[in-house]
């Protein structure tokens, strides 16, 4: 699929993407539809009730250092689990990683994420689907729930109508020494949606990679799933920009996760970007309903 749309257009609203910042309004508790982010909560200790779990691996989004001990979609134990202090005074949590015939796979201990566990307690998904927000045709509105972890809190989205409808990914941070709590800050690099001559766009950025307006190679992937590959122009030198399809779409409202890599076809330089569905599918809903309008 060759994409093209006008450079200019595009790099104007990446930019403006960026540049966006929200304001640092008090967390307060919200439903699907209202226009303040949802409530930061910061879990207990959980390290008990990770012993011994069973977790499924997708390779692709396990850190890289690792990624070669690892099968894709392989049933991995979490061993010996230990309970890190973060600093919004919630936890984050390492173990020994066995495979399922109780080998012991790396010599120092790794968090889940580590070795691409989806569905983890870290990691909150939310494949929820309100009506009434996508519906919804003017205002601000957010999507996905906030659980903060190591100081952070996942990525989720904020989403706006309008004559541009677009969605943003956004995520909170909070140190209790330094008594901060910043809510619903821009992720720069995250996965951004746009509503474009009637069509709703996935763009992302990240280090320069490629030359202006070279044709790039964009594979996609879900978890335990098979790549599949796109062709588009590269904007500016560090970003891509994809019309969704009916691929993308499933994978935005029905998958735990989607990741992108865009690839230099001169150089073999690459950006990439995991994102995982916590609010995504709503998300995307609203814009592609208002894009309709």
């Amino acid at each position: 699929m060759n994409i093209k749309l006008s450079t200019s257009i595009i790099t104007t609203i990446l930019l403006a993407a960026c540049q966006t910042t929200a304001p640092n309004i008090g967390a307060t508790q919200a439903s699907k539809q209202n226009s303040t982010p949802p409530k930061a909560s910061i879990q207990p200790d959980l390290s008990s009730k990770l012993e011994n779990t069973k977790h499924k691996v997708w390779k692709e989004a396990s850190y890289k250092g690792i990624r070669s001990e690892l099968k894709e979609g392989e049933i991995i134990i979490f061993k010996n689990v230990e309970a890190k202090k973060s600093s919004d005074g919630g936890y984050y949590y390492l173990g020994d990683i066995y495979s399922e015939d109780n080998q012991k796979l790396f010599d120092k201990k790794y968090g889940l994420s580590d070795v691409g566990v989806v569905k983890s307690k870290r990691q909150s998904i939310d494949k929820n689907i309100n009506p009434d927000t996508i519906n919804s045709t003017r205002g601000l509105k957010y999507h996905g729930v906030v659980t903060l972890n190591n100081g952070f809190s996942e990525t989720y989205w904020k989403s706006t109508a309008g004559g541009s409808p677009k969605s943003t990914p956004v995520r909170d941070y909070r140190n209790k020494y330094s008594d901060t709590h910043k809510v619903a800050e821009t992720v720069d690099n995250g996965l951004r949606l746009h509503c474009l001559n009637g069509s709703v766009h996935l763009a992302f950025s990240g280090d320069i990679f490629a030359a202006q307006g070279e044709t790039t190679t964009v594979s996609i992937y879900y978890p335990y799933s098979k790549r599949k590959d796109y062709s588009t122009k590269a904007v500016g030198h560090n970003s891509i920009w994809l019309t969704i399809d009916k691929y993308i779409e499933r994978i935005l409202i029905e998958e735990d996760a989607i990741k992108l890599v865009a690839y230099s076809n001169i150089n073999g330089n690459f950006i990439e970007n995991t994102s995982y569905n916590n609010g995504l599918a709503e998300a995307y809903s609203r814009v592609k309903s208002n894009c309709a309008l």
